[in-house]
């Protein structure tokens, strides 16, 4: 299966000399999937087994706190209604709240206190991955890789 499906890749990726190499956003996307693989177990672990992998699209960093729906859909790269119904769901479990203003009639959402257990279990874990990764490749590796990423994000 390996050799027909690099002569696929040879053939329809023909000006790239290695048509079989993964590029940057397919390695992005592979660390990503283990920082949410790792997110999913530690908060399983942590009696929150109802957290989905795509309620991190709420529950991301910043966590939200006071924010407009269509605002979190926009940072997250996806519909106010598949955002709409993300926050319903998180809603109903008790990690968010949606607060009615005076000034529109959209609700602000923000995280309850089971929420912010949520966030502070991510920030933890995430923190663990960066050490384990930093002794994986060496710190000054990681420092360089940190220190890049940072720069590629503009801050």
């Amino acid at each position: 299966m390996g050799t027909k499906r690099q002569s696929l890749s040879a053939r329809r990726f023909s000006g790239d000399p290695n048509p079989d190499d993964p590029l940057i956003g397919a390695r992005l996307r592979y660390c990503l999937t283990q920082v949410e693989q790792r997110l999913g177990e530690a908060l399983a672990s942590a009696v929150f087994a109802d957290i989905q992998i795509a309620h991190f699209k709420v529950l991301r960093f910043p966590p939200p706190e006071d924010e407009r729906p269509i605002d979190l859909a926009q940072r997250a790269g996806m519909s106010k209604q598949a955002m709409n119904y993300l926050l319903l769901q998180l809603e109903e479990l008790g990690y968010v709240q949606r607060v009615a203003t005076g000034e529109s009639p959209a609700r602000l959402v923000s995280l309850t206190e089971k929420g912010w257990k949520v966030a502070e279990i991510q920030r933890v874990t995430v923190h663990e991955i960066e050490r384990e990764w930093e002794r994986q490749i060496g710190a000054k590796r990681f420092q360089t890789f940190y220190a890049v990423l940072k720069e590629l994000t503009g801050g």
